[in-house]
């Protein structure tokens, strides 16, 4: 349990610095999904073409880990 709470801060500080950067989210459109071979059940990469506030045509890049039967966030990152 505190290995996930550590996890879940550690996490909610990274993103907010990362989308702090840009502003708020203005749109954001589903560009491809594609699933990466890894141990033990594999990633999940979904892409969007997303506009923010400060940054136009940036693409978002979320990685989703299967972990305890649902999806979790792992990572994002925009370029």
């Amino acid at each position: 349990m505190l290995r996930a709470l550590k996890l879940t801060a550690v996490w909610t500080q990274v993103s907010e610095e990362v989308h702090a950067r840009y502003g708020a989210v203005v749109s954001r459109t589903l560009l491809s999904q594609e699933s990466l071979p890894a141990l033990p059940a594999g990633y999940e990469a979904v892409k969007f073409r997303t506009v923010y506030a400060n940054k136009e045509q940036a693409v978002e890049t979320v990685t989703l880990d299967r972990e305890d039967g649902k999806w979790i966030v792992v990572g994002v990152t925009v370029g």
